[in-house]
């Protein structure tokens, strides 16, 4: 394995057991078998490998689970799909809700280069966001609107299910809002 690939997945490890306080690029060093030197020549700092990692996830996930979803036949389909990859990752991945966290309220106010990246990343799962709707929201300023919210959603309900994960049921939500939207669908109907 390439060091920066091991650099990585050992951030990743770390990330998930101890978080990004409790993970030094000295106890980091140690991890992979390497000198502190050796990450800042392929990082430059802590806050570039972290932020680092949060583009190549995005770029995962737009490669392999959201291409997936985008290939789904029908809205609903590709919904159910965001809102289950949305559950596992809240339940499986805490190495990305540390990460994300501590991107969004730690390091975007001291560092606006920082703060310009993760608006790209941000950018960018609004985009694919958008791109689901293509097809059934011809106005691309709503579908603008519509992926926007739908983030902000899903970062409501992250922040809620991290503050209280036994009170917030992801399916639950899910569920609920099929409803309200299947209840809405015939009164659009009659506007048109």
């Amino acid at each position: 394995m390439r060091t920066e690939e091991a650099i990585v997945q050992a951030t990743l490890r770390l990330l998930s057991t101890r978080g990004v306080h409790g993970m030094s690029l000295d106890l980091l060093a140690e991890e992979v078998g390497v000198a502190k030197s050796s990450i800042l020549w392929h990082f430059g700092s802590k806050e570039e490998l972290l932020l680092r990692i949060a583009e190549r996830v995005l770029e995962e996930v737009a490669k392999g689970p959201a291409r997936t979803m985008l290939a789904l036949p029908t809205l609903e389909a590709r919904a159910d799909a965001a809102w289950k990859f949305f559950g596992e990752t809240l339940r499986d991945r805490p190495e990305l809700r540390r990460l994300v966290l501590w991107l969004i309220f730690e390091c975007v106010e001291e560092r606006p280069e920082m703060r310009t990246r993760l608006q790209q990343l941000y950018r960018s799962i609004r985009e694919m966001f958008e791109a689901g709707l293509k097809e059934v929201v011809p106005d691309a300023g709503q579908r603008r609107r519509i992926a926007m919210l739908t983030v902000a959603t899903f970062d409501g309900i992250f922040i809620q299910w991290l503050l209280e994960p036994d009170a917030i049921d992801v399916e639950a939500l899910h569920r609920e809002l099929r409803v309200l939207n299947d209840a809405a669908r015939p009164r659009r109907a009659r506007k048109d």
